[in-house]
């Protein structure tokens, strides 16, 4: 049999970055494209040692674990000694989910069965069993993107849907500082764009808009007497529909910038619409707006 070890090296670059990467989103850890791609090299030169019988002391779980603090080092640096153990420790997780995950689809499809005697590619042609590695190079960014889409529900599900956050908008050169609440059961998305929408309390903020603006937005969709090409504004219509009513529309606008503020820090969310409410959002006027939890899912430290 034939080993093509640049093959199989470049193979496991790929992979390492794509986990080192997962991690880094899991985490909301920020770090340089330049740490990913070195500490993605550092732990694909792992794969030579299996190949020289001078480095067979490597494959020990212990050295193991010390390479794997290495590349941690490496991609994300050392701040806090929690913070890096944290680090690492989801490295392992998103490791074993990966890998865990590819084990369980291939023994769902029985795609190579020599897989069951023991190897996992050690028959066919050039560096292994096309099957096993085209099963691989398909297999890993689906369960990538699947996993991904995984943490993510569950960081959503445990946001703190009762906090209330300072909400700073720019729209059009108007500057709104709203207080803005995490509505669980907002899911208000455009169709088109999927943009998440939040809504703004109209009856508190509407005299701090044009008067035309407030004019075309009051009005229903199949009754505009306005045209859109006399206004500036990227005005949209968002349909939705509540418990025990008919289709309804929500006019939005796409905003020059949204930022929350929470313990004292500041975050952008990007991608997201106004949606122009007319009805008072709370009978206490605790808040001005309702967040959609996609948009503090989404947010990036300023």
């Amino acid at each position: 049999m034939n080993l093509y070890l640049d093959l199989i090296w470049l193979l496991n670059f790929l992979i390492d970055l794509m986990l080192l990467i997962l991690t880094s989103v899991v985490m909301k850890k920020k770090t340089s494209k330049k740490r990913f791609v070195f500490g993605a090299l550092f732990a694909s030169c792992f794969v030579f040692f299996m190949f020289i019988p001078e480095a067979a002391f490597m494959v020990h779980p212990v050295n193991k674990a010390l390479y794997s603090v290495l590349i941690i080092l490496i991609t994300f640096s050392f701040e806090q000694i929690r913070s890096f153990f944290q680090a690492l420790l989801m490295f392992y997780f998103v490791n074993f989910a990966i890998g865990g995950g590819l084990i369980g689809i291939h023994y769902y499809f029985n795609l190579d069965h020599s897989f069951l005697q023991g190897t996992f590619a050690t028959n066919g042609f050039a560096f292994g069993s096309p099957v096993s590695w085209g099963f691989i190079v398909v297999g890993f960014p689906v369960l990538y993107f699947y996993t991904k889409k995984r943490f993510e529900v569950v960081e959503e599900v445990k946001i703190r849907f009762s906090e209330i956050m300072k909400v700073n908008v720019k729209v059009a050169g108007i500057a709104l500082e709203l207080t803005g609440f995490v509505d669980s059961g907002n899911r208000l998305t455009d169709p088109f764009s999927k943009k998440p929408v939040m809504i703004i309390d109209m009856t508190k903020v509407k005299n701090q808009f044009p008067e035309d603006i407030v004019n075309l937005t009051k009005q229903k969709p199949d009754n505009i007497t306005q045209s859109f090409d006399q206004l500036s504004w990227n005005v949209s219509i968002v349909p939705f529909r509540t418990v025990g009513s008919e289709l309804e529309f929500l006019w939005t606008i796409k905003p020059d910038e949204v930022t929350v503020e929470e313990q004292g820090k500041a975050y952008s969310c990007p991608r997201t619409l106004l949606g122009l409410s007319y009805r008072s959002l709370g009978e206490n006027g605790d808040y001005d707006c309702l967040l959609h939890p996609a948009m503090i899912q989404h947010r990036k430290e300023i």
